[in-house]
């Protein structure tokens, strides 16, 4: 098992958590913590990047949901990086990509929190 690193910093006028590791039901309240301090702390949009995650269960999944909808509430864009690889087939599978604005790119993350939500069908 790999451990959970969560580091989170303000980039592009979003709160940015670059998350490596694995995410499972053992590591999951490291990244709870650090999305739960993104919310409240700040009024920013948040961008969660998965590039260095190498596995994600059913549980990194949810609590990925919580927060969008958490952020939604509060009229805060949300969007995850994760290019292509076994974790974003994860977003894949269960259609979920759209939803969560699921991003290749930080760039391209950062613009599409910029167009606010619900996110576009088109």
């Amino acid at each position: 098992m790999h451990p959970l690193a969560v580091e989170r910093i303000q980039a592009d006028g979003c709160e940015l958590l670059a998350v490596e590791g694995e995410i499972d039901i053992a590591t999951s309240p490291r990244l709870i913590a650090a999305l739960n301090e993104a919310v409240t702390d700040s009024d920013l949009s948040v961008i969660v990047d998965l590039g260095a995650v190498e596995f994600m269960d059913s549980t990194g999944l949810a609590l990925l949901v919580r927060a969008r909808r958490r952020l939604s509430r509060r009229g805060r864009g949300f969007a995850v990086v994760c290019p292509d690889s076994p974790v974003r087939r994860i977003f894949e599978i269960t259609d979920m990509v759209e939803t969560l604005r699921v991003s290749p790119s930080r760039a391209i993350a950062v613009s599409v929190v910029g167009d606010g939500f619900p996110p576009r069908t088109s």
